[in-house]
């Protein structure tokens, strides 16, 4: 996204403020996104875990006897 035409001092502020703050910003690469894109994590079989069975369901439909 490119900045507004015309140029807004609003707008040049936010940014001059959020870059200092190494935030994110419109049109720039975002470098967290990319460190955290470079290695996917693994498949669970690989990583050794078993898929967790759901929670119980609770609640009045669920706990009544039939």
């Amino acid at each position: 996204m490119a900045p507004p035409p015309g140029g807004s001092p609003i707008y040049e502020q936010l940014t001059r403020e959020w870059a200092a703050a190494g935030r994110t910003l419109p049109g720039r690469p975002d470098g967290e996104w990319t460190r955290l894109t470079l290695f996917p994590a693994p498949p669970p079989e690989e990583q050794g875990l078993r898929p967790s069975p759901p929670p119980p369901r609770r609640g009045w439909l669920h706990d009544r006897t039939a």
